[in-house]
């Protein structure tokens, strides 16, 4: 019988009942999508079956590189050492990152992504899936290669690689080259690992004595970790500097599931995540919760005196406050249910989109979570939603004597907290999302070469392209597509944290005890500076030739080194005589002396978090110029590349063409934030969707509820305008209350999260002016519509309601 009336009732009302499901079902997928998200962010490197025992290994010296704190170690020959040394350290593994960018099989080079030299104790550590090789030899004789199977499609097709071989060739990196036979294939490493190799290969001689790896250390199950750095640094101390009183290293241990959201070290072994970011993310799964629920309820209670007959024929029959209550969860569950198909339907589509852009399969093997969200949904919903009508109706059958007295209508009918609560929350995330978006933005224009759009970067090419680029360049600008033409060590969004010794007229060392201070450096063709519209504050920019002999080295400091060489102006440093000193025992490399010719404003070659570091640019002639950039004239994108491509081709044939535009090489470095952008502000229309339509929902109930009071205006003169703002005040000051509470809550959470970056927008009263004017716009847009309609109806027919 109950659900007989309750479906009566429901059809009576299809638009009103619409709304609910549809504000519910929109909040259920946007928070099953935020959970499934922030699960897999979570879920980084938690596959491997070692993975709590696993730390990377990295170390800290005041003395070296300016005591900067680098994600990998340098020399790391020792670390097995210390495995016979410390008892808890049970396996250890180094990656040596394959440098170059290209493997050559028979004739031909094949562009790589990411790929390590490493420890045959590789698949003893990490968990890998191998389709041929076992892991406990695959990796047990030098020169061994296991490649992934994508790779191996790249370079074999259908053809068996199993032995195989891969030259890694000779160039600016590698003095030899180096042959490595194929002796495995594994499936590639899930998205959620904190790096994704091509391949990986154990060295052809011993490849871990000198230069950088990123370390892994597997400790005991019962292992201490603070013993295990302590027998680290004393490892150090004994070894590496007899002198204690003059080792100033620290040992760093970092839990492999904490890299991808913790970890923020130089030269990370790829881009990881961000923690605060997850706060976020969570923070609007709770909003977008709360709104929804608060827009079901008030609904509910608005409703409720369309029940007022069942509810007052029940009362005089005898039916109790459980009858009452039995019908209105009974209606609960049916929009639940409606709640719940809804969203399946719009789920599916949206994770095929998901898919399609960011390869995520978030529903694929997360039934149990998917299972728990929608049951705790449904239960909260169901519980919160009806809890402030059942209250209501009983408070009304409490006093009820006539049908007529049932006053559930009004303004009684509406909870103002609820509607506070609503845009308070919907104002906070339009802040948030307008904060975000400016952060962002501002580093996009930051960024050098992104906001153009007309730059492209061939990068990591290697030594043998390297030494003919100054026949590429002046190939290339015989073009009229093509704009300028340089070269670069770094790429865009790389990181320049190499640093040289040097001297300087009139500056004195800081260390009594160094006979050197050292300062960052960046190698250069001497059309970078004009390629990428770097400022001049001082001085003048490179002359147009890389050839520099003794006595005529030309540098260009930025505004950052200023202070550095202990100067105050720009100006004051122009002309100084300067040298970089460099010399490693493998090669004889000088350095020009000459003059500071330039001073430039700083500009951003990495992410805008970190802070802009003294930096001395020169030029080099056929070396270290790894990274080519081009640009072309605006309009001219396809001819550019087609006129690239031809003149790669006759003076590279054997090279593959490879290039990226600099802007997305910038959302790279940017990814998480643009992510949280996007996701905020999709999660933010639902939010301001969801508010509207009840809103929309609440203003038809209201006004039906005020039909005949309306009327009665009208008969004794009140002008439509009057009845507008009579029926819309309340709304407005319900928003301008939500926008007091909102903003500094909104202040408070947005200057927490723009402490992630070193350069940052400013947090302008404009930004809270306008988001609770979108606020206010969209209430009285929304809620006009039927006050409009109120106002305009026949006085007549507004008398006769009812």
């Amino acid at each position: 019988m109950i659900f007989k009336v309750v479906f009566r009732n429901l059809k009576k009302h299809p638009f009103l009942n619409l709304i609910k499901v549809v504000g519910l079902s929109l909040s259920l997928v946007g928070v099953l999508f935020i959970l499934l998200f922030l699960r897999y962010e979570l879920s980084y490197d938690a596959y491997h079956s070692n993975t709590q025992n696993i730390y990377r290994y990295s170390v800290t010296d005041p003395d070296f590189l300016g005591g900067k704190h680098f994600a990998r170690l340098y020399n790391p020959g020792y670390v097995e050492d210390l495995k016979n040394e410390i008892p808890e350290i049970e396996n250890f593994v180094r990656l040596k990152p394959v440098r170059g960018g290209l493997m050559k099989y028979g004739e031909r080079y094949y562009g790589l992504n990411r790929a390590f030299e490493c420890d045959s104790t590789f698949f003893n550590v990490f968990d890998a899936e191998l389709i041929y090789g076992d892991k406990h030899n695959v990796l047990a004789t030098p020169a061994s290669l296991v490649i992934t199977q994508k790779f191996a499609e790249k370079i074999f097709g259908n053809s068996d690689p199993i032995g195989q071989i891969l030259t890694l060739p000779a160039g600016q990196y590698y003095g030899i080259a180096q042959d490595f036979t194929i002796r495995g294939i594994m499936k590639e490493f899930p998205n959620n690992s904190h790096f994704h190799p091509d391949f990986v290969a154990t060295p052809v001689q011993d490849g871990f004595k000198y230069g950088w790896a990123w370390t892994y250390l597997v400790l005991g199950n019962n292992a201490s970790e603070e013993r295990v750095k302590s027998g680290i640094a004393n490892y150090l101390i004994a070894n590496k500097n007899p002198d204690s009183e003059k080792m100033d290293s620290e040992v760093h241990l970092q839990k492999l599931t904490e890299i991808h959201l913790y970890s923020h070290k130089l030269r990370e072994i790829e881009q990881n995540g961000n923690a605060r970011y997850i706060y976020v993310l969570g923070i609007a799964a709770v909003i977008l919760i709360l709104i929804a629920i608060s827009n079901y309820a008030n609904l509910n209670i608005g409703m409720a005196g369309f029940n007022a007959k069942y509810l007052f024929v029940n009362k005089l029959l005898g039916s109790s406050k459980t009858s009452a209550t039995k019908y209105f969860l009974s209606e609960g569950s049916i929009i639940i249910l409606l709640t719940l198909l809804t969203a399946m339907l719009i789920s599916i589509p949206a994770n095929a989109l998901i898919l399609k852009f960011y390869g995520l399969n978030l529903l694929s093997g997360n039934a149990q979570l998917l299972f728990i969200v929608v049951m705790f949904f449904a239960f909260i919903t169901l519980f919160f939603g009806m809890l402030p009508l059942i209250k209501t109706v009983f408070s009304s059958l409490n006093s009820l004597s006539d049908k007529r007295n049932f006053v559930l209508g009004g303004k009684a009918r509406i909870n103002r907290m609820l509607i506070v609560l609503q845009y308070t929350f919907s104002i906070a995330l339009i802040i948030a999302v307008i904060v975000i978006s400016r952060q962002t933005n501002y580093a996009f224009k930051s960024s050098m070469g992104a906001e153009k759009g007309n730059v492209i970067c061939m990068e990591s090419v290697h030594a043998s392209i390297q030494q003919k680029f100054e026949v590429f360049k002046e190939e290339l600008l015989k073009y009229s597509s093509i704009e300028s033409v340089s070269a670069m060590m770094d790429p865009p969004g790389g990181e320049a944290n190499d640093m040289f010794p040097f001297e300087m007229e009139g500056y004195t060392v800081k260390n009594e005890n160094a006979t050197y201070d050292r300062i960052g450096v960046f190698p250069c063709d001497y059309s970078f500076a004009s390629l990428f519209n770097l400022k001049f504050i001082a001085g003048q920019n490179f002359t147009e030739n890389n050839k520099e002999i003794e006595g005529s080295g030309e540098y260009i400091i930025n505004e950052a080194a200023v202070n550095r060489l202990n100067h105050t102006s720009a100006e004051e440093l122009i002309g100084k005589n300067f040298k970089l000193i460099f010399s490693t025992p493998e090669t004889n490399i000088t350095m020009p002396a000459g003059k500071i010719i330039g001073v430039v404003k700083n500009f951003h070659l990495s992410s805008l978090r970190k802070e802009v570091e003294p930096l001395v640019m020169f030029k080099r002639d056929k070396m270290w110029l790894i990274n080519f950039v081009v640009s072309f004239k605006p309009g001219m994108r396809e001819q550019a590349l087609l006129d690239m491509s031809n003149i790669w081709s006759s003076l590279f044939p054997e090279f593959p063409f490879r290039y990226e535009d600099v802007g997305v090489m910038y959302k790279n470095v940017y990814k998480a934030e643009l992510l949280q952008a996007r996701l905020l502000s999709i999660f933010t229309i639902i939010a301001l969707f969801i508010s509207s339509m009840g809103m929309f929902g609440l203003a038809l109930i209201i006004t039906q509820h005020k039909i005949k009071e309306i009327g009665i205006r009208k008969v004794n003169g009140a002008r439509v305008s009057e009845i507008l703002a009579h029926l819309n005040k309340d709304f407005v000051l319900w928003v301008i209350i939500a926008f007091v509470l909102a903003s500094p809550v909104a202040w408070f959470a947005m200057n927490k999260w723009l402490e992630n970056f070193a350069y940052k927008t400013n947090l302008s009263w404009w930004i809270f002016l306008l988001s609770g004017l979108l606020a206010l716009c969209i209430v009285l847009l929304t809620v006009s519509i039927q006050s409009w309609k109120a106002a305009t109806r026949n006085p007549v027919d507004s008398l006769r309601y009812e």
